[in-house]
């Protein structure tokens, strides 16, 4: 133990003189270091040029002096009020009569009023700045990101193709649920940072709406104010799911006569995507379509668009029937005249029935797959559930020559890109942007297509499905009611003071009975 100690006090004494010999030698260094540079700072205030900025300066505040000395002595020379007098009075008398004085001074006067009078019928006071409820999202981790606000500025049409729309309801849908987590956020702000899209738009949520037009541009043709019209949104675009929206021309159509705010609003977005998947999807030929009325050509289209496949349709299935877009797809099929199965909750059953399904698969009773293991083979499935049936799944139980047709949104590549992968993203981008390729996503938005959705609801061909309608304070309760496995239908966002509204769903059911029968 004496030796380790021992061992220790000779490393601390080393240290010491270590540290000793280190502050002297600062100490040095910093005194050398001083004398350096009081040395150069003397040498070059001493120098030929500080003598010259010295000079320099000293010029420069002798003439500034005698420029101040030169202005006192002409203000004191205005600022007499003797002399000031006498060069009135000397030209009243010798050059101005009294009459050219009087005249002078009306001509003043009137001039005078002439002015403020054209100055106040110029002027146009700058309009209040207004405000508009909005349901924006803060983040990207689910409905709990959500949040209402209502501080935002009213937009304004910046363009003669825009119309100012009032929104009355917009509808929670399945890509609106996926933005609040994320899905094309890499895409969005790439996209706004090559456009003019305000920050608070983006932060907007999406959405397919309903509302009148208040005001329109100076080239807009097929629209007026009063109109009531619905529209959609891209999910890459600046959100809609406010108060006020202006939006283009081409994106706005008509909505169907004799249908509420409430129960349009459902319909653009699981309506186009439904339509997307039925006549797109499947094939059209619209050759055939010559000549029809319109609901006979919408029929057409239907029956066209499945009889252009290779194989011939008798049975489909609509996996997921009690979703929005599975409510629409079940009419779509049975328009056609196929024979419809879907599979839904037992709570959904008698809403895919009266919608005009004949066989129902309830998903709460055993594995969905084993119950259609043991039923006979479709030509068509649509698919409208992510997760709950993979794409492959799908084709086990399809005919040979079938297709399985998916309607939930794809996922986005971009969305799972590192930061390395982001600038050769962006460059592509902004080459799609040159060139002027788009869209950005698989649906395509179309207000024709809409026009044929209002066609077969005002003919009562096409029933809407409103499950529940919430107010924008409760936008997080409707996010996760859309989401939950209790939603049959569409879940709206009405934008009045009006607090959540249940449906009853047994009403529905006998409504829609008596339509179908």
């Amino acid at each position: 133990m004496d030796e380790v100690l021992f061992h220790i006090s000779q490393h601390l004494e080393a240290l010491q003189v270590y540290l000793n010999s280190s502050i002297q030698h600062g100490r040095l260094m910093l005194q050398t270091s001083s004398d350096h540079a009081r040395t150069f700072f003397t040498e070059v205030w001493s120098g030929q040029r500080a003598a010259n900025l010295r000079e320099g300066v000293e010029q420069l505040y002798l003439w500034l002096a005698d420029q101040v000395g030169e202005v006192k002595r002409l203000a004191e020379g205005l600022i007499q009020p003797q002399r000031f007098l006498r060069q009135i009075r000397h030209l009243l008398e010798n050059d101005l009569s009294r009459t050219g004085l009087y005249f002078g001074g009306l001509g003043f006067l009137f001039g005078g009023l002439f002015g403020v009078m054209l100055g106040l019928s110029w002027y146009r006071p700058p309009p209040p700045m207004q405000r508009m409820r909005a349901v924006v999202c803060t983040g990207y981790y689910g409905p709990d990101s959500l949040a209402t606000v209502d501080d935002l500025p009213v937009p304004t049409i910046s363009s003669p193709d825009q119309i100012l729309v009032q929104v009355k309801a917009a509808s929670v849908d399945t890509v609106d649920s996926k933005i609040c987590c994320g899905y094309g956020r890499v895409l969005r702000k790439q996209l706004y940072r090559h456009s003019y899209v305000s920050i608070d738009r983006d932060r907007i949520v999406c959405g397919f709406l309903q509302g009148i037009i208040i005001e329109i541009g100076q080239k807009v043709k097929n629209f007026e104010v009063g109109d009531e019209v619905w529209f959609g949104a891209p999910f890459w675009s600046s959100g809609t799911m406010c108060e006020c929206v202006v939006v283009k021309e081409n994106m706005v159509a008509k909505k169907p006569r004799g249908v509420g705010f409430e129960v349009a609003a459902s319909l653009p977005y699981a309506g186009t995507v439904a339509w997307n998947a039925m006549v797109h999807q499947a094939g059209l030929n619209d050759a055939s379509t010559a000549g029809k009325s319109s609901s006979v050509k919408l029929f057409v289209v239907l029956e066209d668009a499945i009889n252009s496949l290779s194989c011939s349709i008798s049975r489909i299935l609509v996996h997921g029937g009690s979703s929005p877009v599975g409510c629409i797809l079940i009419q779509l099929a049975r328009l056609w005249g196929g024979s419809v199965a879907t599979t839904c909750s037992s709570r959904a059953t008698p809403v895919a029935q009266a919608l005009g399904a004949e066989e129902v698969i309830v998903t709460g009773r055993g594995n969905v797959e084993k119950q259609l293991e043991v039923r006979e083979s479709f030509d068509m499935i649509f698919n409208t559930v992510e997760g709950s049936l993979s794409h492959e799944a799908c084709l086990k139980f399809c005919r040979p020559g079938g297709r399985v047709v998916t309607t939930f949104p794809s996922h986005i590549a971009s969305d799972s890109y590192s930061f390395l992968l982001r600038p050769t993203y962006n460059l592509w981008l902004r080459i799609k942007l040159l060139l002027g390729l788009s869209p950005w996503g698989d649906l395509v938005l179309s207000p024709t297509t809409l026009d044929q959705l209002a066609a077969l609801v005002e003919d009562g061909s096409l029933q809407p499905v409103v499950d529940k309608i919430f107010s924008p304070q409760d936008a997080e309760l409707a996010f996760q009611h859309a989401g939950s496995d209790e939603a049959i239908g569409k879940t709206v966002i009405r934008f009045s003071p009006v607090s959540v509204v249940d449906l009853s769903l047994a009403w529905f059911t006998l409504n829609m009975l008596s339509v179908v029968m």
